[in-house]
């Protein structure tokens, strides 16, 4: 019997390791609005932005390497703060901040439909 107590202890310790791991585990999300500030050190270097959302709340993303910044060139955020188009974020929770890992152009206002690759 004391084997299988240590067993049942052991199983349940390492059931509760992988619980805390997920729950405190970086968090992931996207987010949808338009661009109403971007930050940057050149033409090409963005380092933040900040979209505003449909319920009018501001969420400000960090850039640091974008998974798809050949097809969504950072610099192209400037065109979004001109045009009004949303944006798609998928970004992860750091202790930083929302660290942007893709973005993708939203829907169009006013149209329906999947977001338009860029």
């Amino acid at each position: 019997m004391p084997a299988r107590r240590l067993v049942a202890v052991a199983a349940a310790v390492g059931l509760t390791a992988m619980v805390a791991a997920v729950a405190l585990g970086p968090r992931a999300g996207t987010a949808t609005g338009v661009v109403v500030s971007v930050e940057s050190t050149s033409l090409t270097t963005v380092t933040a932005f900040t979209i505003r959302e449909a319920d009018g709340r501001t969420r400000r993303f960090l850039v640091e390497a974008l998974e798809n910044a050949v097809e969504f060139p950072p610099g192209h955020l400037v065109e979004h703060i001109a045009s009004g188009v949303p944006v798609v974020v998928s970004y992860r929770e750091a202790d930083g901040g929302a660290i942007a890992i893709r973005i993708v152009d939203g829907p169009t206002p006013g149209r329906t439909g999947a977001p338009i690759p860029t």
